[in-house]
Parts: structure tokens; C-alpha cells; sequence
């Protein structure tokens, strides 16, 4: 080897002759080892594209079941409404129920079907007083509006107001919350129905049974109760001011809270507490049934 001259660089010696070639994976730039990892993950793919297929199959087969639910659920809705004005009271009778299986089927109508119902009541017993016998179309609206699950309501409350009906059957009908102003009942059956929170201001009960009913939070004011059962009727926080109970029977029932003022109690069997909101402190409390006995 000859001398360095003077400024020329070492030569730095060549590692094993050669650099060292970077490492690529394995398989790397070969077609069919890439054509066999897409064969692999094939499968997999077509579950993905089977499972996405099948919910939009599922959820076009629901929206069309929905769309035709809704069609014919309105078309029985339509048909018994016309059958409501047919002239054979057995036809109307029929279609009253048909409605009854509409509610049931499909509770989104059941406000619907209350409205209808409660006009068509309206409609037929307003003018003259109704009994089953003559008009057993108006006692099965009734019993359909009383025997209605209320939870699926929707704020829809039975309007019976000023309708004329005599020896209705309504045992434990549920009626709470319906607007009965000025309804004529007399010589009913009410027996163990729920009338909470109803509105019965002026309504005619006379000779009505009540035994064992809920009228908690109703409303009774002018009502007239003559000789009325409403024995162990629940008659908490009710209104009965100016309500004419002479000879009712109210044994047994909890008038906890019940505004009775200037109601007339004259023959009550009980002796429900008498409520004055207006008296003055340490003013004496009006003669009750028991009182008048002794």
C-alpha cells in the first residue's frame, strides 16, 4: 500500500463488502400471498355484508307492516263509524263493539274512539231518557267506554254531559276523571265503579246505587242523591255543597275531607260529618241525622 498524501481520507473499510438490505415483510410485493390474504378475509366480509342485508330487510319488512297496520287499522275505524248511523240498532250495536276492538287493537286510537263514542251517547240521549231495553246500543258504548283501559287515554276524558240515561248497568265501571254535569242516572247501577275526580256538578243520582264506588275528588256539587246507596262509597275530599241527600244510605262511607256544606241531609242513614268551611271558629255544627234521633 502507498503512502497517504497529505488531505486524502481514509477510505472507512466496507462492512461484510456490502450494506445490509433493509428488511421487507414477508411476502411483500407477491401477488399471490396478497391474493391469499383477500381469499382469507372473504368470509368475514360476506358475514358483514349478510348481516347488513338482513337489518335493512328486517326494518323495510317492519316499516311496511307498520304502514299497513295503520291502514287497517284506520279502515275498521272508518267502517264502524258508518255503521254507527245505520238505522237497525243491532248493526249500530255491532259496530259500537267493532270500535271496542279497535281500541284494544291498536291504542293509539283509543282517544279517537272515546270522542266517537261519547257523541254518539250525546247524539242518541240527550233529548229523552234512555233505558237498556230501548237502547241497548247506548248501554254498550257505555260498558265499552267504562270496561277501556285508561292508561292509553292520552288525556281524552269521557264526555257525558247533560245525556239522560235511567237504569244503566255501570257496576264497576271506570269513569274517573269523565265530565257527567248535569247527567241523569237515576235508578242506576254504579256499584264498585270508579267516578274519582269526575265531574258530576248537577247531575241527577236519585235512587242510584254507589255501594263500594270510588268518588274520591269528585265533584257533586247541587247534585241530587236522593235516596241514593252509597254505602262505604269512597267520598274523600269530594264536593257535595247544596248536593240533596235526603234518605241516602251513606253507612260506612268515608267522607274524609268531603265538603258538605248546606247540603241537605234530612233521613241520612250514617251520620256524615258536616263540613262549613265558612263557619266562624267555635260556632256550633248544624244537626247531622244522629242528632235529630236523640
Amino acid at each position: 500500500m502507498g503512502a497517504r498524501r497529505p488531505g486524502q481520507r481514509r477510505r472507512a473499510p466496507e462492512r461484510n463488502g456490502a450494506r445490509a438490505a433493509l428488511p421487507t415483510a414477508a411476502g411483500a410485493g407477491d401477488p399471490w400471498q396478497r391474493a391469499g390474504l383477500v381469499a382469507a378475509m372473504l368470509p368475514g366480509l360476506a358475514a358483514v355484508a349478510a348481516l347488513v342485508f338482513t337489518w335493512v330487510s328486517v326494518w323495510q319488512v317492519s316499516q311496511e307492516l307498520t304502514i299497513s297496520q295503520q291502514g287497517q287499522s284506520a279502515d275498521r275505524f272508518d267502517r264502524a263509524i258508518e255503521r254507527l248511523d245505520d238505522g237497525s240498532a243491532n248493526i249500530r250495536r255491532g259496530a259500537v263493539f267493532s270500535l271496542q276492538g279497535v281500541m284494544e287493537d291498536y291504542p293509539r286510537l283509543q282517544p279517537a274512539v272515546i270522542s266517537a263514542l261519547s257523541e254518539y251517547i250525546h247524539d242518541h240521549a240527550s233529548k229523552k231518557p234512555v233505558t237498556p231495553d230501548k237502547a241497548p246500543d247506548i248501554q254498550a258504548a257505555l260498558s265499552v267506554l267504562g270496561q277501556r283501559d285508561p292508561a292509553h287515554d292520552r288525556g281524552r276524558a269521557i264526555d257525558l254531559r247533560g245525556v239522560r240515561l235511567d237504569d244503566i248497568d255501570l257496576r264497576r265501571a271506570n269513569l274517573g276523571g269523565a265530565n257527567l254535569a248535569g247527567a241523569v242516572l237515576s235508578h242506576s247501577n254504579l256499584e264498585g265503579s270508579v267516578l274519582s275526580g269526575a265531574d258530576l256538578h248537577g247531575a241527577v243520582l236519585n235512587a242510584t246505587v254507589l255501594t263500594g264506588a270510588d268518588l274520591s275528588n269528585a265533584r257533586l256539587d247541587s247534585a241530587r242523591l236522593r235516596a241514593a246507596v252509597l254505602v262505604s262509597a269512597d267520598l274523600r275530599n269530594a264536593s257535595l255543597h247544596k248536593a240533596d241527600l235526603r234518605k241516602a244510605d251513606l253507612t260506612d262511607a268515608d267522607l274524609g275531607g268531603a265538603d258538605l256544606s248546606a247540603a241537605e241531609l234530612a233521613g241520612v242513614d250514617g251520620d256524615p260529618p258536616v263540613s262549613q268551611p265558612s263557619a266562624t271558629p267555635g260556632s256550633p255544627r248544624p244537626a247531622g241525622p244522629r242528632d235529630a234521633a236523640r
